[in-house]
């Protein structure tokens, strides 16, 4: 049995200049500081995300962004069409908040950060402090595994150091289990969401 969900989505309209991974960067940033901004009391983000068009056979996240809450007021206070009101009505459509189909459900699943790269990265970084030899050459001393599966992604600036990063997104089937919050990036292995 499901639980009562809410959700609302959030469709990327791309155009002949302006590219769907340019507008998922720029979407996502701002979907980020309203998660982070939206915690209640406890310091817990209700709002997770999900992506309806994702695949990762040919990795795509598709134009769709969802939101997702257990309560209806939890996506009111995120305030979507604050957040993203440099974007519409030209490259971003908000759509109502809505109770989720139970009848359309397939099931619930779960988003994750995928960083294949960052244990490596934090060991060549290590070394070349260590060693005073430059990063580059620190990196070959430990080469990335080679991983056959590739996640969609959003490219993405760092907020403290400014860097740009890919923030893959992995999705995983599972159970329906009892609500713990979501990441500042909307995600959660242990927050499972409907999957419709």
């Amino acid at each position: 049995m499901i639980g009562m969900w809410f959700f609302q989505d959030v469709i990327l309209q791309p155009t002949e200049d302006i590219s769907a991974s340019f507008l998922w960067s720029k979407v996502y940033r701002q979907i980020h500081l309203a998660l982070v901004n939206s915690k209640d009391e406890q310091g817990i983000i209700r709002c997770g995300v999900a992506f309806p068009k994702y695949s990762d056979e040919h990795p795509t996240l598709g134009h769709q962004l969802r939101l997702l809450a257990p309560e209806e007021s939890d996506l009111q206070h995120l305030n979507l069409i604050e957040a993203l009101k440099r974007f519409t009505p030209d490259y971003v459509k908000i759509k109502t908040i809505r109770p989720v189909p139970v009848r359309a459900c397939k099931g619930f699943v779960t988003y994750g950060r995928y960083q294949p790269e960052a244990t490596v990265m934090r060991k060549a970084r290590r070394y070349a402090k260590r060693h005073g030899i430059s990063i580059e050459e620190a990196q070959k001393l430990f080469p990335a595994p080679i991983n056959k599966t590739r996640y969609p992604y959003i490219q993405l600036d760092s907020m403290t150091n400014h860097h740009r990063f890919s923030l893959f997104i992995k999705k995983k089937e599972a159970v329906e289990q009892p609500f713990k919050g979501f990441s500042a990036y909307g995600f959660s292995t242990e927050t499972s969401v409907p999957d419709f």
